[in-house]
């Protein structure tokens, strides 16, 4: 980025100062691709359709975005119509979609051709209207820039995710523009990126790990920005090629993606810096084995929804087992005054808060500290996870919150009570398991319990294994 730009207070005049400076490409693996300058253009006119013929202006919008060039212009385009992106899991399905667009009440829903069917119908019955990501990029065109869009303040909302992993339950989590815009200059300084750098965006952009901590920090260092697509399942040898063929320095991505790799035989490229594993506790032998075949050392990331990012490490600085040392800007310390107990957080990454006062003022102490929810121990500056506190599984890097699981099996006429957990498993991290307790003289197999489940959640919250109990009379 232009050191003229300064500090941009905005996400909007963060990619207004990157297409006013760099050269870049933005690129997806569906094909299409994006100048810095073009970017800004598309987006403004994205814009007036949505504020001229969808009435989207100063409201709400929810976006269920892929990782492609479309998603990128739609999320910037939201902003430049004062409105609240609203970032739904496309993966999302029936019960827990419906959940997320009754708590936000969107005018608009974005979605893709891939997800349409399954999302349509839920915004339709929340009274929202669905649109496609790339039916709007078509209506855009190539006409004239809209001149007349608006340009966010630091203390406007900007983001709003749902993994609200302190509370533990989905709910909306509210970020600010300034807060999203120190996010992306955290990254930036910590890697040290610019306009030089290539990053590829492996992490859903549907979270805060592939948006806010790769996608936008790549935006405002100017960088050549890969965008890797998935609907499907991950196919190791097609990620190796895209690896080498991008030839990335930077890459931040759950633990599964860098052992795909190694798996399909990739063995390293040249410009490679900075590989950096985040979402999920990173094996220490997967670190050790990523090395030895690659000859770079595997970062790790440490973060959350409501703090993105909170500490990372560096080559040289790489302490196996740690997750670093606070990024720049952090501030952290532990709630006992001891060496291991629950991380506090602060600093300008925070989020605003939650969108319920009391889960807000749950989360945050007296003087202002994000309480974590995490157990952590420091030693010689370094941080080494120990544990949680809050209740939450993590199924390949995704957060799934057992009660969301457990009011969905409770709905079931038969059941009395639910009691969800996760259970490790080395190849995914945890899987969701549940304990079910049936009402006296109630029948229900475990088929059918599991049927009732995991038709209404997404693909990575369904419960694996159910264990029947039945209440005594």
């Amino acid at each position: 980025m232009s050191e003229s730009c300064g500090y941009p207070s905005s996400v909007v005049d963060m990619v207004f100062c990157s297409a006013s400076s760099s050269n870049s490409l933005i690129t997806d693996t569906l094909g299409s691709k994006l100048g810095y300058s073009e970017l800004m253009s598309k987006a403004s006119r994205v814009a007036r359709i949505l504020a001229e013929k969808h009435k989207a202006w100063a409201n709400t919008v929810a976006i269920a975005p892929i990782n492609s060039v479309d998603f990128l212009v739609a999320i910037i385009a939201s902003w430049m119509t004062a409105s609240v992106a609203a970032i739904i899991d496309p993966l999302s399905h029936s019960m827990d979609l419906e959940q997320q667009l009754t708590q936000i009440k969107p005018r608009l829903v974005i979605t893709s051709r891939d997800f349409a069917t399954r999302h349509c119908d839920v915004a339709e019955k929340t009274r929202a209207r669905c649109l496609l990501a790339e039916k709007l990029l078509e209506e855009a065109g190539a006409g004239t820039s809209w001149e007349h869009y608006y340009r966010p303040r630091g203390w406007d909302d900007a983001l709003i995710y749902f993994y609200a992993g302190i509370a533990g339950r989905t709910m909306p989590v509210i970020h600010t523009h300034s807060g999203v815009a120190a996010s992306a200059y955290t990254v930036i300084q910590h890697y040290n990126l610019d306009s030089d750098d290539k990053v590829l965006v492996v992490a859903p952009i549907s979270h805060a790990l592939g948006l806010q901590i790769s996608l936008l920090a790549g935006v405002a260092a100017g960088a050549a920005i890969g965008l890797y697509t998935r609907t499907k399942s991950l196919d190791p040898s097609h990620a190796a090629a895209t690896m080498r063929d991008l030839n990335p320095s930077l890459v931040l991505a759950a633990p599964g993606f860098f052992k795909a790799l190694l798996e399909a035989g990739y063995s390293g490229n040249p410009g490679l810096r900075y590989p950096v594993s985040a979402g999920a506790p990173l094996p220490r032998s997967l670190q050790e084995e990523w090395r030895k075949i690659t000859g770079v050392e595997l970062l790790q990331l440490y973060g959350m929804t409501e703090a993105a990012p909170v500490s990372a490490t560096l080559p040289g600085e790489n302490p196996l087992g740690s997750i670093g040392k606070p990024m720049p800007g952090i501030e952290v310390r532990l709630d006992n005054g001891g060496n291991i107990g629950e991380l506090l957080v602060r600093g300008p990454v925070v989020m605003k808060g939650y969108s319920e006062p009391e889960e807000s003022r749950r989360a945050f102490t007296r003087d202002g500290w994000l309480r974590t929810g995490d157990i952590i121990e420091i030693r010689d500056g370094f941080l080494y996870f120990r544990g949680v506190k809050k209740r939450m599984i993590k199924y390949k890097g995704y957060p799934v919150f057992p009660r969301d699981l457990e009011l969905v099996l409770e709905q079931h006429p038969a059941v009395s009570k639910a009691v969800v957990r996760g259970e490790p498993r080395e190849d995914v991290g945890q899987i969701p398991v549940a304990e079910i307790w049936l009402r006296p003289g109630a029948e229900a197999s475990e088929k059918e319990l599991l049927e009732w489940v995991n038709s209404r959640v997404a693909p990575y919250k369904r419960i694996r294994k159910i264990v029947l109990r039945r209440e005594e009379a």
